[in-house]
């Protein structure tokens, strides 16, 4: 799988909503809420997205980004569908969104995700991979989300030099 797809900017609308949908849904441990799916699906059309695609023009993952202040890149939403986790494709997926991120001048990445204090398999192994690719644990915020389902942010300093 490694040579068997490609990644582009994904800046039609319809495909940024078609991709987000097709890979989210696949992933019903992470976006089993399907008002969540439903805004991610419609927020990832306002920022740029990115998308693994292979050979015949299927999705295998997409990473979607925005920007704070100037200065902070935040991974908006990111999926990989589930039979290609673990083959390099979000981490390669991520390569692009940091370049881009330096590009605009980001000092920082962040990022969102289920908080370590609850136990849940799927997202131990979301938080490996962020913290394969250079995150590191900032905060857990209850207030963010609800106490059920606490956020950790998860930040990296960026090289800009």
């Amino acid at each position: 799988m490694q040579n068997d797809y490609h990644i582009t900017e994904v800046r039609e609308q319809g495909k940024k909503a078609l991709y987000a949908r097709e890979v989210l849904e696949s992933l019903p441990e992470w976006f089993g809420n399907k008002a969540s799916l439903e805004e991610y699906v419609e927020g990832v059309q306002e920022f740029p997205l990115w998308a693994a695609l292979d050979g015949e023009g299927k999705c295998l993952g997409f990473f979607s980004a925005r920007l704070h202040y100037g200065h902070t890149g935040d991974i908006y939403v990111c999926g990989i569908c589930p039979q290609c986790h673990r083959m390099g494709i979000g981490k390669a997926l991520y390569g692009q969104v940091e370049r881009f991120f330096l590009e605009k001048g980001c000092k920082y990445a962040m990022v969102e995700t289920l908080s370590e204090t609850v136990n849940y398999e799927p997202y131990e192994r979301t938080r490996h991979f962020y913290e394969s690719v250079g995150f590191e644990p900032l905060i857990t915020l209850t207030e963010m989300w609800d106490e059920d389902n606490p956020c950790l942010i998860m930040i990296k300093p960026l090289e800009t030099g």
